[in-house]
This record gives C-alpha cells, structure tokens and sequence, in this order.
C-alpha cells in the first residue's frame, strides 16, 4: 500500500490533458472546461492540451505529443482511445510525471484486451501513480481543481468522498451541490488498478483537511490492504461506507458487514443515510448506552419514533423516581416520550429538556415538534437550544414540517444540533451513533486472553494436514479429525455421546468458509436440524479474541435462546471454542471448510456432535486472512541478566500488565517517552499501544514472570510504518529499575532487524534534546542525531538499507 506521489494527484501545479478536445461530446473537452472554469489556473495552476489535431484549445497552446511540452506536468489525465494508453503512461513516466487519471474504460471488462496489467508495467519503473481506468476523475475544491468529467465544481467542506462508480458519483456531486454540502476530496475512483481503497483511507486519513471520509464501493480487491487501511483512519475520524450492490453469493454480505465493523467504520444502506451520519457523527458526544429518551408536542410522532426504535437493540429510557417528579413539576406527562399538548408554553418545554437532560438513565435525548397554531416553532427552539447546546450528552432533534420550521431548524443548525427532517431519520441518527460506538468499542477493546495452542499441538495439527493432502486426501480419517480438533481444544463427540445427547439443548452451530475477497471467515448461528432453515447467523474474520467472539455471537438470535439453558461458564466456553476455531483457521490455510454442527455446551465445556471439513492446498501460510494474526514466529527467548526473557510482539490481551508497567515508571522516564507528565494511561491509549496492526506497525515487549509467577513487562519498542515502507517512526522504553544493564539495546535490536528484514528503508524517532540515553543508542547502531524545527527536540535517523 502506498500513498508515494498522491499529492501530485490532489495538489498538482500544472496538469496536461491528453485528448483535449473542442468536439461537444467528448470527455477531453468537458475535462479541459472543468479545469479552465475553476479557480486553479487563476490560484497560479498551469494547464495544458495535449492532441496533435490542434494548434489552441480554449485559447491555450495546444501540443501535439507529451514529449512537446515545457517541461513535465505533475498530473495526466488521459482520455484518448484504450490501445494509446500504455504507451502514454510510458512517455509520462519516461519525462517525469508521477500522477495520472486514466478515464479510459477498460475494455478488459466487456471481453477485449485489458488495460490494466500493460498500464501497470509501463507505470512501474517511474513511480508513477494512476487512478482508474474507467476513473470520472477528482476534485480538490479548496484548490479550485475540477479535475474531472462531472457536470459541476464540488462545494469546498471537510467530507472525503470516494466511488468506484462514475455515475453514482456524478448523481452524489448533484444531490450534495441542492443540499449544500461540500467535499474536501471528491474522487471517481474507478477501477482501482492502482490507486485502491486503502491507498485513499490512508491518504486521506492523514489530510488536514478532511474530517470525516465517506465511501461508495462496489468491491474490495485487497483484502488486508483495505482492513489496515480503515482501522487505522477510523481511529482518528469517521469512516462511513455505502456498499452498492450486493453480493448474490452465500453470506457474502455478512462478511463484508463483518469486515466494515472489525475495522471501527460504521455501514449505511443508503445515499441518505450517507450524509445523515457525517451529520450525525461530526456533533457526536461521548455516550455510554443506548436508551432514548422523547420529548415531543404530538403523541402520533412519539409512536413513529417508538416503532422505528423496537427491534434494534436500543430502548426507551426508564425514568428515575426523581426524573418523574420534575416531570410532574413541570406540568409534563410522566412517561417516555414526553408528549406535550400543543398549546403547551415554551417555559414547559425548557422545564422537560432540563430533567431530561439530567436524567441518567438516559444516554440521548430526542426532540420532536410539529408546527402549531399556539406557539411558535422558533420561539420553542430558541429557549431550548442554549440547553441541548450546553448538554454532555447527544441531542437529536426533528422539526417535522416545511417554511413554518424553517427557522428553528436553522436556531439549532447554527448550535450544532444535528436535526432531520422526520422522526425515523432522527431515530436512526440515534442507531447510528450507537452502532458506531459498538464498532469503535470493538476497535478499542482490550479483550480477556484464552489458553493458546502450544507450538507442539500446533505443528502436531500441520503435519496431519500436510499428511493427508501428500496422501490425496481433501478430507482427514475420523481419528486424525479428533486429533486435530483436539489441538485446538475442541472435543468432537463419540458416536455414542451424540445418541445420547439432549435433543430438547439448544444448539449452535460454527462454519467456516472461504470468502473470494476477505478469505477465511468463521460464520457462527443456530444449530442442529433447523441451521440451514433458520436464516440466523452472523459472521466473523480470524483471527479473534474474546471481545470479538462474544459480540460475534451476541449478534444472533439463537444467542438469546442459548441463554436459556447456559450458565455463565457455558456462555464463555462457546466463546473461547470460537476463538479457538479462529485460530485453527489462521494456522491452517489448508482447512477451507469447517463445519461444527450442532454444538452444545453443558458443563461449563463444549462439545461438536458433528464435524464436517475439506482440505485444499494453500499458496501460502496465512497469506489469505484480511487481518495479520499475531505473529508468534517473532518470539525469541534470550539470556538477561542473570535469567531468561522473552521478546515477543505485544498482544492486546496485555493491557493490563501494560498498566502495571507504565505505573513502574519514574515520571522523568515518562515525560523523555510521551513528552508530557503523564500519571496513568487512559482506556483508549492503552487500547492503541496494545492493540496494534501488525501489518502497518510493530512493539516487541520483554517479559518474564514475576515472583508470584504472573507475566511482568519489563521494556517495550514499538515502531509504526508508513504506508510506502520507507520509514518507521519508533519509541522505546524500559522500566525504571532496569535501566543500565542492556535491555534497551536487546529489544533495539529486535526492533531494527525485524524492519530490515521487511525491506524499510530507514528507522527515525523524535526525542527531547534532553534524552541523552535514546540519542547514545542510535548512534551505537549507527545512527544519527540530526537538528529539529520545533526548539528543545531531536530528530534521530537510523538508515537500514
């Protein structure tokens, strides 16, 4: 994944057309007039047509061939016929360009000679990058760069906008322009040869100008570029994705559900409830729960909002004693909703969003108000508003009419409070936010560790794959299938248990499968006869933890009706049987199917009555999972100290001894490593030093047990990766008490061979000029302390190649 020359896509200097053209129905002169009509030649942008059929275009000197021009444009854009356009990316490439749109389909889809793989070639050796074939192009409004076929310039905002889909971006760009929204980036991507999804999440992940990023995708091509990407954009803003058209295969929207939630974005189902959500999650508060309380002057709109919330997960909020009183005192009604008549003065509704607001059994309010002939709208919002404004928790609000709610909707548009135009959308801006929050929460989580299969068990299971695949065997003879499920914990009944089983249990059942985009995915749902009936089940990518697994399940129907007849130890035995199925999967790319079915859990343990799998040759261990699993072939145990340790990749199932580690520092130790005085570290920080990508970063920890035999971090190097693998940014810290005696050099060390190896071309790091210790380790590696901008700071640089 890259995002090496993007800014010569979205911040060019100069841009040529190749295919200009004056003729009314050609994409080279809408292109040439979107550009010219813009601010960007008039912000000191330089334009150029590049076609062999004109002398001036538009009143510009118009060139004949790409070596003619002045000197090398930083962005293309090609719309000349499919069999020109390798060889123009060549002679891009060749004087200097780095960035071209191709708007040139590819007539690869239609059955003729693809573009892309010739375009690639010709693209490779000049790091040139390329967006499309079939791209409509991309706007940068801030800059005033139309450079695209559309038929209108973006508004200038803070939304990130990508679409595999010419049209339907198109179709958005209107819908946006009547409603007055506006786009930092607005990109028709096309067909992603180059130029994917995760190239654009990272790009725009780092852009200061963008504060939420919305996606419209048709496919994902690269599965683990595109997970590492959006976990990553999604911990620092909004990341909401339209999935158009949907996959006709078996549960491939399950998977693709499962994909968007594992990587903390939230998913939409429509081009409405696309800007809804940036609407609502750009004023989002923090919020703990999901129970709702109403406030509204109609009880027909109460209803509506009850309705659209049965079903969802969410609830009505229960009011307090207290909360019940001040109703009363107030002249409100004592229920939720709160239904005003409509004469009702507007010191009565201040009143009710007052208690409402204080109420703590409840995590949002939602305000509801049809026009009257009593009491003006305006006035209602006006006295209301400073309230919802000064609140700590989220506020939604429906002002349901036309030009007589007009402005109160504008009195809580200019407080910040998100309001919609009827009470169902104001609902599911409610969902929405709980929704995201559940996804973030997963993205965040610090989950409860299982046993792992030790690395005996594991390579016992490998070699009864290999075994039977040598053999020519898709399937393994029941006796290894009891030994390799055995490997992982999970027992598989006798023939005779199976008999005697109750059949009135609820029963689960657990299939693995093979997506074609995201690869293995562990399914979980309802067991037994009616599995196949009862259209009950959730998906879920390996590997898994804990936190995951029970979401996975928590997510079912059969989850409740399993409850009936669980104990609470029963309930976290189903759960770890699924995470160690997970890691079966991630182990084992050979096993392409799995099918445990049913599965019980008595006794606080769990048992499979049947098992069906099927056995394939893999291309590569692990290649296939959407999510790097922990890289347990990193682990090295080492002599220290008078004793032994063990350096490992950090794992998120150590955040608590992570915190006994940071509480282990001398607060000067901290301040050299965070550059603040820091006395503890919050829940979402630990969530990110321990729960890490391991394909876009890495943190080796040193760990031994502790006198009552519990594991103890005693030092930790971490180092995240951009997205072109040339530079790691690093840190590393060791316990106070152990300073001096050579750990920071072991774990250094592991840290510069592991980056060498994956081909980084250099390791750097910011330090106080104070930490004389870190600057004496990276010149020791042969490294250099270089000057820094920002006064009293360092910048170290270690070069690896």
């Amino acid at each position: 994944m890259s995002i090496r020359n993007l800014d010569r896509l979205f911040q060019p200097r100069s841009v040529a057309v190749i295919g200009a053209s004056d003729k009314p129905l050609r994409i080279g002169t809408r292109v040439l007039a979107n550009l010219l009509d813009g601010e960007f030649t008039r912000g000191g942008g330089t334009v150029w047509p590049v076609n062999p059929k004109y002398q001036r275009l538009q009143g510009l000197q118009c060139y004949a061939r790409v070596s003619a021009l002045p000197v090398s444009p930083d962005l293309a854009i090609i719309c000349t016929p499919p069999a020109t356009v390798p060889g123009l990316i060549h002679d891009l490439g060749a004087a200097g360009c780095k960035a071209a749109i191709v708007m040139t389909a590819d007539p690869g889809h239609s059955g003729g000679r693809g573009l892309r793989q010739p375009m690639l070639e010709a693209a490779r050796p000049y790091l040139l990058r390329i967006l499309g074939a079939g791209s409509a192009g991309l706007q940068s409004p801030a800059l005033g760069l139309d450079a695209s076929f559309t038929q209108m310039p973006a508004r200038k905002g803070k939304l990130g906008f990508v679409s595999q889909s010419a049209a339907l971006a198109t179709a958005v760009l209107d819908w946006a322009g009547q409603r007055g929204i506006g786009f930092s980036r607005f990109v028709a991507m096309g067909d992603g040869a180059d130029v994917d999804f995760g190239d654009l999440l990272d790009y725009l992940a780092a852009d200061g100008e963008t504060e939420a990023i919305l996606l419209c995708i048709e496919h994902v091509s690269s599965a683990r570029k595109f997970m590492s990407a959006g976990r990553l954009a999604a911990r620092g803003k909004p990341v909401i994705v339209l999935k158009v058209g949907r996959d006709a295969a078996p549960g491939a929207d399950l998977v693709f559900d499962a994909a968007i939630r594992r990587a903390g974005m939230l998913r939409v189902y429509s081009t409405e409830d696309l800007f809804d959500a940036v609407e609502t999650l750009a004023r989002q508060r923090p919020q703990r729960g999901e129970r709702l309380a109403v406030l509204t002057n109609g009880g027909g709109l109460g209803l509506i909002a009850a309705d659209a919330l049965s079903c969802t997960g969410a609830q009505l909020a229960a009011f307090s004693p207290e909360t019940l009183k001040r109703l009363a005192q107030a002249g409100a009604p004592q229920t939720n909703p709160v239904d005003f008549l409509a004469d009702a003065p507007v010191e009565r509704y201040t009143g009710a969003v007052q208690t409402l607001l204080n109420e703590s059994q409840a995590d949002a309010l939602l305000f509801l108000h049809a026009p009257t002939a009593m009491v003006g709208s305006e006035l209602i919002a006006r006295a209301v508003a400073p309230l919802m404004q000064a609140a700590g928790k989220n506020v939604l609000s429906c002002w349901l009419g036309g030009s007589s709610v007009a402005q109160a909707r504008r009195v809580f548009a200019d407080a910040g409070l998100p309001t919609y135009d009827t009470p169902e959308k104001a609902v599911n801006g409610f969902l929405q936010i709980a929704q995201y929050r559940r996804n973030q929460e997963l993205l965040m989580e610090v989950p409860v560790g299982v046993p792992t299969t030790g690395a005996k068990q594991r390579a016992a299971a490998r070699a009864l794959v290999q075994s039977a695949l040598h053999a020519g065997h898709s399937e393994l003879s029941d006796a290894d299938a009891r030994a390799l499920m055995a490997a992982y914990g999970i027992a598989l009944a006798t023939p005779q248990q199976a008999a005697l089983a109750g059949a009135t249990l609820a029963a689960a059942r657990i299939q693995i499968s093979h997506d074609p985009v995201f690869g293995p995915v562990v399914f979980f749902g309802q067991g037994g006869i009616a599995a196949d009936v009862a259209a009950d089940r959730a998906a879920g990518l390996p590997p898994l933890n804990m936190a995951l697994a029970r979401d996975l399940v928590d997510r079912t129907r059969v989850s409740r009706l399993l409850a009936q007849g669980q104990t609470p130890a029963d309930a976290e035995a189903l759960i770890r049987t699924l995470v160690q199925v997970a890691d079966m999967v991630a182990d084992l790319p050979e096993l392409t199917e799995l099918d445990l079915n049913p599965l019980l859990a008595i006794g606080g343990s769990v048992v499979a009555l049947g098992a069906r799998m099927h056995l394939a040759k893999a291309r590569g261990r692990r290649a296939e999972l959407a999510i790097r699993p922990y890289p347990q072939e990193l682990e090295e145990r080492l002599d220290w100290n008078g004793g032994q340790i063990l350096l490992r990749p950090i794992k998120p199932e150590d955040g608590a001894q992570h915190q006994q580690f940071f509480s282990a520092l001398a607060p000067d130790d901290v301040r050299l490593r965070f550059f603040s005085a820091m006395r503890e570290l919050p829940p979402a920080q630990l969530a990110r030093l321990t729960q890490i990508d391991y394909d876009r970063a890495m943190a080796f920890i040193a760990t031994r047990p502790n006198a009552q035999g519990q594991p103890e971090t005693l030092g930790v190097v971490r180092a995240v990766l951009d997205p072109d693998n040339q530079s790691a940014e690093f840190a590393i810290i060791v316990r106070s008490d152990l300073k001096g005696k050579g750990l920071g050099y072991i774990l250094f060390q592991k840290l510069v061979d592991y980056f060498r190896a994956r081909g980084t071309r250099e390791i750097v790091g910011d330090a106080l000029s104070e930490n004389t210790g870190v600057q004496k380790l990276i010149r020791h590696f042969g490294g250099v302390v270089l000057p820094h901008p920002e006064a009293g700071m360092v910048r170290l640089q270690l070069p690896l190649r």
